[in-house]
């Protein structure tokens, strides 16, 4: 009898393993379709100017997620015959979705603030062997002032979300330029007392006085953008500095690749100098929401 069960294990495996039509199921379809939040607002009499960048996963090419993707069918597969033994009901899915991550970020960068909105899909295993997929939108609104945290689906806004969606935050001072950088060592190293520590720092940044770094320039969605390459564990990006300003808020530039490891999050729609709504700032007063203020934590 344990064998029979056995071949009717991996046979459920096998089956579950098999390649199934490329198909995206209906939540993968809406998540997918997503549209960007500035089409709905329309024309407005006094808008804003802002560097617009819609960026997507790239995770269907990805051998990591595809190995995921299998590994969460043989899951399943596995939960199946655990459930058939143990008397319990098992409902594995008649379909598996496309991917099992997807990512739309839709991001907006005036001079002095930026609002990133974020339209995901997830999925995940109940106890039943079935599945459940997830999908979530939110934005983040940010400046000098704070974040402002935005639950698109639930209507809750927490943190620094003023009625003016940081219009009169101060931008940030800006970074040192590599010839800024250069002059400014070039200075300390003179003195024969900060010899020692200057030579420590070189060593640190890899490059002698005078010597720029080598940055990789891409060409994403039309637009050259140069490659910020992660710190260990940490996130890179390919940064654009086209456009009539360079953004302050968070990264100086225009984002038009995020990169984690091998996984990216390329643009595929990029407009600089972009006129909307500023109402794209403040998703949080179109009503319903309830905001909690940071300082009320």
């Amino acid at each position: 009898m344990n064998h029979i069960r056995s071949r009717a294990c991996a046979a459920l495996i096998l089956t579950l393993a098999a390649p199934l039509a490329p198909a995206m199921t209906a939540v993968e379809r809406q998540v997918d379709a997503a549209s960007a939040p500035h089409t709905a607002l329309g024309r407005a009499a006094r808008p804003v100017t802002v560097h617009y960048v819609h960026r997507k996963d790239e995770y269907a090419n990805s051998p990591h997620f595809r190995s995921l993707r299998e590994t969460f069918k043989h899951a399943v597969a596995v939960c199946v015959e655990a459930n058939r033994r143990l008397g319990r009901p098992a409902h594995p899915p008649a379909a598996f979705p496309d991917q099992i991550l997807r990512v739309h970020n839709f991001d907006y960068s005036a001079p002095n603030r930026n609002i990133v909105y974020s339209v995901s899909y997830g999925v995940q295993m109940a106890e039943d062997c079935s599945l459940y997929e997830i999908e979530r939108r939110s934005a983040v609104l940010s400046s000098t002032k704070g974040e402002c945290r935005i639950d698109l689906v639930d209507k809750k806004a927490e943190g620094e979300c003023d009625a003016r969606g940081h219009a009169n935050a101060a931008p940030r001072p800006r970074s040192p330029t590599r010839a800024q950088y250069d002059a400014t060592t070039a200075a300390l190293a003179a003195d024969p007392r900060l010899t020692e520590r200057m030579n420590a720092v070189r060593q640190l940044t890899g490059l002698a006085p005078g010597a720029a770094a080598a940055a990789e320039r891409l060409t994403i969605a039309g637009h050259v953008c140069e490659v910020v390459q992660p710190t260990p564990g940490g996130a890179g990006a390919c940064v654009s500095k086209e456009g009539s300003f360079i953004p302050a808020a968070g990264t100086e530039g225009v984002v038009l690749m995020e990169i984690f490891g091998p996984e990216k999050i390329k643009a595929v729609d990029v407009k600089f100098d972009m006129p909307v709504d500023p109402a794209i700032f403040t998703p949080y007063l179109s009503g319903g929401y309830t905001i909690t203020s940071g300082r009320d934590q």
